[in-house]
């Protein structure tokens, strides 16, 4: 049985620069990015992502959602729990 990552509380922003570069692109996954940028918390970045997916031609094994893609930064070590 696999154990779910529990997110909440506050997260910092450990490379800012590079988040706001990927907010800045052309790519479907931005939402994300300034989502995370204008938030403090999971719940709150959560809340304003919700379910949304998206799709990305690079990324083969099916659709992208707000959870993956914070989970995704958190293991580069972009963001971290506060």
């Amino acid at each position: 049985m696999t154990t779910r990552t529990v997110l909440t509380g506050r997260y910092r922003l450990l490379n800012r620069a590079l988040l706001q570069e990927k907010a800045n692109r052309d790519d479907p996954r931005r939402a994300f990015y300034s989502a995370m940028l204008a938030n403090e918390t999971y719940e709150a970045y959560l809340a304003e992502v919700g379910q949304k997916e998206v799709s990305v031609e690079s990324y083969k094994t099916g659709r992208i959602n707000g959870r993956m893609e914070i989970l995704y930064c958190r293991r580069r070590h972009w963001i971290a729990d506060a």
